[in-house]
């Protein structure tokens, strides 16, 4: 050890020494007592022999020199620095009284005492220096453990609680809840299509909206609150708070806010819906694994429903979440099993004379749960990616059907066939439909695909872009269930339409008394035709619906007024 690094540790320990924590260390001050004792014996020595204990004065100060060479040893090991710290003083402290007493009294006898004492400082130095390499090494543990801490428990993507930790927190608090009356609230969050934008561009960015994710939590969160990222594009937030359901309510809207505004990455601008699926401590369950399974419930609901994106749970949705693995497990036999089959619903000229074209619907008679409805079944197949697969299969047959059926018609029909959201974000769609019309070579028929406003919720840029691709290999398009869903105008006169067709919700207000009501149908298809775009009205079923859209120059009819959706025979025995 250098002079000056000693003398820095002789500096920081005579401020860092703590006197109420010496006074209350009654052994360390006995040591001291003691050693103070002895050095004044053995500087007395001599004068003990005066008095006459029968002990020569030599072998007298080699006891008290032994006793107190392992009194220092023993504060220097257990004391760590202010034990080394009184062991120099001491040590200072007898040998400046020895060569006091030698110069005073021209006595040699102290010379061993004195070298003993030297040496001793020498293995107090050593000691120290051994102390410090155990400290350095003591705290480069402490340093990895803290780390291996944060690994375990904090997530390494975007900084915050993992879902370890979160499960930690949640246990703690139900245990504490056996003595005290606390509660809490679960809170699951999700962001809907980040799957689709990781896929479609790149995991870079989708890192970047992980870790803006994060942090816009962070922000918009109490600080009292855990905030932590389950995996994936999963979040949660423990509450600890008490809010009543209107704070709560307005609590997750002002996350929620704070999470849809756009993301901004070099270029391009992402905008994320997200849903929360919310579970309350103690009445939606007793412990960490109910809690989290009740929160988990309740988005899967909120994922699966169009209406609300934010659920909180209760016992009936555990029943629905079941039916949605059953419903699962019925899509993916019925893929195996072929037990999907298409109809065809016609389309007609308002005059209700020349033939248009037909819609391909999809149907499902399953082996496990009979007839399920497209509206059960679809969002379903969405959900779980299934729709990918079976969107393949409907493309295929129904353009294999036309094959054999185009000679039936006196004309160029169109087959209208639904493409899913999840489908037209595939990055690998095009490809497909590419691949699939130079196998089967379709003829004597036009292909035309039918997508809804959802399909520009989000990812605007690239749908519109995979829609101009399709054009290109001559397929039309056309807007489904027009004015249900979320799409603004601005972006609609974007977009390359060939038609749009008007939800049966619309057509049916035409049957109402109300002249108001009867009116929304009239501008839709005035607009329609500004922007080049012919009209199809869906589900109409009456006489005055077909007058109403007559008088309106609608371009084009569907409905069960003129037929219902056929089969391939029914349309070979009817055209």
């Amino acid at each position: 050890m250098n002079k000056k690094r000693f003398y820095s540790f002789l500096k920081n320990e005579i401020n860092d020494i703590n006197i109420n924590t010496l006074k209350n260390n009654k052994f360390f001050i006995l040591l001291n007592f003691f050693y103070i004792i002895t050095t004044v014996m053995l500087i007395s020595s001599n004068l003990l022999k005066r008095i006459g204990l029968g002990i020569s004065p030599n072998t007298l100060k080699a006891i008290i020199v032994q006793l107190q060479i392992l009194t220092l040893l023993y504060l220097s090991l257990n004391f760590k620095e202010i034990g080394i710290m009184a062991a120099l003083i001491l040590n200072v402290f007898s040998q400046s009284s020895m060569i006091a007493i030698m110069i005073m009294e021209n006595e040699f006898a102290y010379i061993p005492g004195i070298i003993a004492y030297t040496t001793f400082l020498i293995v107090i130095f050593l000691i120290y220096n051994f102390q410090q390499e155990i400290n350095l090494k003591v705290d480069e543990l402490k340093t990895e453990k803290e780390k291996l801490e944060h690994l375990a428990y904090y997530d390494s993507l975007t900084e915050i609680a993992n879902r370890e930790m979160l499960i930690k927190e949640l246990d703690n608090l139900s245990a504490l809840a056996k003595n005290n009356s606390i509660k809490y609230k679960l809170i699951f969050i999700d962001l809907k299509n980040f799957k689709k934008i990781n896929e479609s561009w790149g995991f870079e960015i989708g890192d970047y909206i992980l870790k803006e994710s994060a942090q816009r939590l962070k922000k918009s969160t109490a600080d009292s609150d855990l905030t932590g990222r389950l995996g994936g594009d999963e979040f949660a937030i423990v509450v600890q708070r008490e809010l009543t359901e209107k704070e709560l309510n307005k609590y997750i809207r002002k996350i929620k806010r704070e999470l849809e505004k756009p993301y901004k990455y070099k270029h391009k601008e992402v905008i994320l819906n997200s849903n929360f699926g919310i579970s309350s401590f103690p009445q939606d369950g007793k412990n960490s694994q109910e809690i989290i399974r009740s929160a988990d419930i309740a988005m899967y609901k909120a994922k699966t429903n169009l209406d609300k994106e934010i659920e909180f749970f209760a016992q009936h949705m555990e029943a629905e979440v079941v039916m949605g693995i059953q419903l699962e497990d019925a899509l993916k036999t019925a893929i195996k099993n072929e037990e999907f089959y298409l109809m065809f619903q016609p389309q007609y000229k308002t005059d209700g004379k020349k033939l248009r074209g037909f819609e391909a619907l999809l149907r499902l008679d399953s082996s496990l749960l009979g007839m399920v409805s497209p509206a059960r079944f679809i969002p379903e197949a969405e959900k779980n990616g299934l729709i990918k697969e079976i969107g393949d299969w409907v493309l295929r047959t129904s353009i294999q059907k036309f094959k054999k059926l185009k000679d039936d018609f006196d004309q160029e029909v169109v087959l209208s066939i639904n493409i899913s959201v999840v489908q037209l974000t595939d990055p690998n769609f095009l490809n497909q439909v590419k691949e699939i019309l130079e196998k089967e070579k379709p003829k004597g028929f036009k292909l035309e695909f039918e997508i809804t406003e959802s399909h520009f919720i989000s990812d605007q840029e690239q749908v519109i872009d995979v829609l101009y691709r399709l054009k290109d290999l001559g397929i039309t398009i056309a807007l489904d269930d027009f004015g249900t869903g979320y799409a603004s105008l601005s972006y609609l006169q974007h977009i390359p339409l060939d038609i749009l067709k008007i939800d049966k919700s619309f057509i049916d207000l035409i049957s109402n008394s109300l002249e108001e009501e009867k009116m929304m149908v009239a501008p839709l298809i005035e607009m329609s035709h500004q922007w080049g775009v012919e009209v199809v009205a869906e589900g109409v079923e009456t006489v005055d619906q077909l007058h109403y859209l007559e008088d309106h120059d609608c371009d084009y009819l569907q409905g069960f007024l003129f037929n219902k959706p056929l089969t391939e025979d029914q349309i070979t025995n009817s055209f």
